[in-house]
C-alpha cells in the first residue's frame, strides 16, 4: 500500500509539473534595452496571455555569462523556453543543458549562425535574415536616388553619407553597412562616407555624433544618412529638427529634408515615416516572430511544418524576412512593401 501512495504521488508531482512547464514560457533576454527587443517581448506578453500562458522574463543586461547563469539556474523539465542570441560563449553550454533538461527551446537575435545543435530535435532558430534588412534598406535607398537623381546637393559629385552603425563586435553591424555600401558602389553611385561612427543602436548617441557630423562638415555636406536601426535613424531626426530640418511633412514638401533610413519598423519609426521626418525603414514582422515560436510549442510532429507557419523552414530554422516601407514615389499614404 505504501509502495502504491509513493508511486501515486511520485505520478502526480510528475504530471503537475509538465502540465506547469507547458503554462509558461521562459524568456531569457540578453539585453532588453533596444526598441526591438522591447518590441520583441511586448509581443509576446500580449500573445502568451492571448494563448493562456504564463510569461516569465529574464535580463541578462548585455553580460553573456549572466545570461548563462539565469538559464542554468532557473531551466526545468519540459520548459518551453526562448533564448535571445548575441554573445555565443555561452551558448553550447545552454544547449546541453536544454538537452539535459528535455526542453523545447527557440533561439532567435542577431547570431551569425544559427548555432542549434544537430543532435536536439527540440532546438530551433527563429530570426530575421539580416543581410535581406540590408538588402530592403538598399531597395528604398536605390528607389530615392532614382526618384531624386539631384541628390548632389553640393555639387562635389559624390553621395555624401553619414553611417551609424551598431556595436563594433555585432556581426549584424557590419553586414548592414557593407551591403549598402558594396551595393551602391555596383549601382554606379559615387559614394563619401563622412563618417562610419559605432552609435552602440542608441538613439541618445546617434543624436551627439549628427550634431558632431553638422557642427564638422555643415549641413549642407550631408546628403543621406544610413542607420543600422530605427533608434539610431530617430535620434538622427531630433538632432535634424533642432536646426529646422526634417520638420514634419517636409519629405513631401522637399523643404529641408535629408533622406534618412533605418532599420526595424518600430512604432515610432513608422509614425515618422507617415509623417514625412523619416524617409524609411524595413519593417521586422514582431507578430509573426512570436507566432512562430508558439507554433514550435505547440507542435509536436513537424511533417510539413512549412505550411503550418507559411516561411520557409530549413531544418530547424526559420528566416522572416523584412518588408520595406517608405513614401518614396507613394504619396496617398501607401507603403513600398519588396
Amino acid at each position: 500500500m505504501k509502495i502504491f501512495l509513493k508511486v501515486f504521488v511520485f505520478l502526480f508531482l510528475f504530471c503537475s509539473c509538465s502540465v506547469y512547464a507547458k503554462e509558461e514560457i521562459k524568456l531569457f533576454f540578453f539585453s532588453m534595452e533596444t526598441d526591438f527587443m522591447s518590441h520583441v517581448h511586448n509581443t509576446m506578453a500580449k500573445m502568451s496571455k492571448q494563448r493562456g500562458y504564463r510569461l516569465k522574463v529574464y535580463d541578462a543586461k548585455g553580460e553573456a555569462k549572466r545570461q548563462y547563469e539565469q538559464f542554468k539556474k532557473n531551466v526545468s523539465i519540459g520548459d518551453f523556453v526562448i533564448i535571445s542570441v548575441k554573445d555565443e560563449k555561452y551558448l553550447s553550454e545552454m544547449m546541453d543543458l536544454a538537452e539535459e533538461h528535455d526542453v523545447k527551446i527557440v533561439l532567435f537575435g542577431t547570431s551569425p549562425t544559427a548555432n542549434i545543435s544537430p543532435s536536439y530535435d527540440k532546438a530551433w532558430y527563429v530570426g530575421f535574415e539580416m543581410f535581406d534588412s540590408a538588402r530592403k534598406q538598399y531597395s528604398m535607398i536605390k528607389k530615392y536616388i532614382n526618384e531624386y537623381p539631384d541628390y548632389d546637393k553640393n555639387g562635389n559629385g559624390s553621395l555624401d553619407v553619414v553611417f551609424m552603425q551598431g556595436r563594433e563586435q555585432d556581426f549584424a553591424t557590419h553586414v548592414r553597412t557593407r551591403v549598402i555600401i558594396e551595393s551602391l558602389e555596383k549601382y554606379g553611385v559615387n559614394l563619401n562616407p563622412i563618417s562610419y561612427n559605432f552609435d552602440e543602436y542608441s538613439y541618445s548617441t546617434a543624436y551627439e555624433d549628427l550634431k558632431n557630423q553638422i557642427r564638422t562638415y555643415g549641413i549642407e555636406n550631408i546628403e543621406m544618412i544610413v542607420a543600422n536601426n530605427d533608434s539610431m535613424a530617430l535620434g538622427a531626426i531630433k538632432a535634424l529638427n533642432e536646426i529646422k530640418y526634417n520638420m514634419p511633412y517636409s519629405f513631401f514638401s522637399g523643404h529641408n529634408h535629408i533622406p534618412v533610413f533605418g532599420i526595424d519598423g518600430t512604432s515610432e519609426a513608422l509614425k515618422s515615416v507617415e509623417a514625412g521626418m523619416l524617409t524609411g525603414t524595413t519593417i521586422a514582422d514582431y507578430s509573426a516572430l512570436t507566432r512562430v515560436m508558439m507554433m514550435i510549442f505547440e507542435t509536436n510532429v513537424y511533417d510539413d511544418f512549412q505550411k503550418v507557419v507559411w516561411y520557409k523552414v530549413d531544418g530547424r530554422t526559420i528566416f522572416i524576412p523584412y518588408r520595406a516601407f517608405s513614401k518614396i514615389k507613394v504619396y496617398n499614404a501607401q507603403s513600398l512593401n519588396e
